[in-house]
């Protein structure tokens, strides 16, 4: 029987075989966009997760993040809007966090710490921000969040998914 590890990772490399082809004997290798990849990363992660959640009789719980242009006014806005995502979803909200919009790790970021020890610790099941760039603006930076929460049978829920680039 396959570890949940395991089968993620069958997962991930069916959907990078299926993102990418071989153009023959040259060496060429042709790979489909990074963003979609990782859309289908997160989706799988998040499907799996939310199913398991609702089979067992619970309703996903997420903490909401948003990274903030300027203001506080920002804030509020991207999580009234994130609040009416998360009751479309049937996802109950737990907390709310947040960070100014700086160029910093994401190990750095205190508001994202927050919600990920949030999830740790059971409070949630997975968190829930704008997009992607919200999280990490850096791909490899992203899917390594991404890969982390996976692991752990967490879950990361976008308002726009990968293919919508921007903060």
């Amino acid at each position: 029987m396959h570890s949940a590890v395991q089968r993620w990772m069958d997962r991930d490399n069916a959907a990078y075989a299926w993102n990418s082809w071989d153009l023959g004997g040259e060496g060429l290798r042709v790979t489909a966009d990074p963003h979609r990849r990782l859309m289908y990363l997160r989706q799988n992660m998040l499907n799996e997760a939310t199913h398991a959640l609702r089979r067992n009789g619970r309703t996903p719980r997420v903490a909401l993040y948003v990274c903030t242009r300027s203001s506080a006014l920002d804030a509020e806005e991207q999580f009234a809007l994130l609040r009416a995502v998360a009751v479309r979803r049937a996802m109950r909200v737990g907390a709310e966090f947040t960070d100014g919009h700086r160029p910093i790790a994401v190990e750095q970021r205190t508001g994202l710490l927050k919600a990920l020890t949030q999830v740790r610790q059971g409070y949630v099941d997975g968190i829930l921000c704008p997009g992607f760039a919200h999280i990490s603006p850096h791909l490899d930076e992203y899917e390594r969040v991404l890969r982390t929460t996976a692991e752990r049978r967490w879950f990361v829920a976008l308002r726009d998914p990968e293919t919508t680039v921007g903060l």
